[in-house]
Formats: structure tokens, sequence, C-alpha cells
């Protein structure tokens, strides 16, 4: 598969294109207690096993059900943050969204600028795509502040939703309907 750049802004970028060369990228800015904290499938501490792993798990992954970005600076080229659609099997109508930054990027307004090309990416790939979901932890108001910039809206809350930690965690499900 090529490789595809979109850009963003003056200081990022995102593609499709990942390899075990990001893998010390992703120990650096993926070994964040906060980052963990507010995802379900980031493990903490993060090793380059994991990136190992991962990078494993999406080559197996098909492009009729996820689409993958790593956020890049434009300076560098090196690897700030991801975000990626996992499209239902069930109902390809359906996807869901998903995304992380390392943290010294954070507060700069850079993801819902991210969301939204992904977004538009995903409806001219997925063209019977009418439903993005984002389901966020309860606590994580900023991530909530995020998906209501791109247009998301707030559809209640699923109560303990998600098993993290011997916790049953409440999610706050938002959603984006692609008119």
């Amino acid at each position: 598969m090529t490789s595809s750049r979109y850009e963003i802004d003056d200081e990022i970028y995102i593609t499709n294109l990942l390899t075990n060369e990001d893998i010390p990228s992703f120990v650096k800015y993926l070994n964040n207690p906060t980052i963990y904290t507010n995802t379900l499938k980031i493990p903490y501490p993060y090793s380059t096993n994991d990136g190992e792993d991962f990078i494993k798990f999406l080559k197996s992954e098909s492009l009729n059900s996820t689409r993958f970005f790593t956020i890049r600076l434009q300076a560098n080229n090196e690897l700030i943050g991801a975000c990626g659609l996992h499209r239902s099997v069930k109902n390809e109508r359906r996807t869901e969204i998903g995304y992380w930054l390392g943290e010294p990027y954070w507060h700069r307004g850079l993801m819902p600028k991210v969301i939204k090309k992904v977004i538009e990416i995903g409806k001219n790939e997925w063209k019977n795509l009418v439903r993005i979901e984002a389901q966020i932890f309860h606590w994580n108001k900023a991530s909530m502040r995020v998906v209501e910039k791109c247009g998301f809206t707030f559809e209640g809350i699923l109560r303990k939703r998600v098993h993290k930690n011997g916790q049953d965690i409440d999610v706050h499900s938002y959603a984006l309907i692609l008119e």
C-alpha cells in the first residue's frame, strides 16, 4: 500500500504511514499515565514490544474496517499522536473514532483539526458511512470538548460500559451524523 500524506497546518500533517522506526515515538509519548487513564487499550508503561505488537495488529487489519493515521511534525516528521476510525463489521454505516496526542502538544487546538481531516477522509473512502461515534470516559472533559468542536453531539451516558483496572466505567457517548 502506498502512503498518503494530508496537510493539517504549518505545524503538523497526518499520514497512513507507520513503521517500526516510529516505535521510539510511541514509547516516548505513550509512557504517560494520563494517556493511559483516558484510553481503553493503550498499556502503561508502554514498551517497545507494545509498539511492535500494535504495528503487527494494524498490518493484520483490513482497510475495509480500519483507517489509522499518525500525526507528525512538519519540521522533522516525528510521530506525536494518532487518530483512527474502526468500522463495525456488522454495520458498515457506523464507525468509532479514537485518538491520542503527546502531552507537549495538548491545548493547542491540533486534535480538532486532525479529527476533521480524518472524518473527511473516512467520508470519501466509505461512501455509505452515516454515523461516527466517540466514547469518552466520564472524567475526560478535554476530549469531550474536542469532539464537540468537531460537531459531535452528546447522546447520553452509557453506564458501566467498559471495564478497566478492576472498575466498571461510565462513558459519555457522542455521535456525528453525516448528511
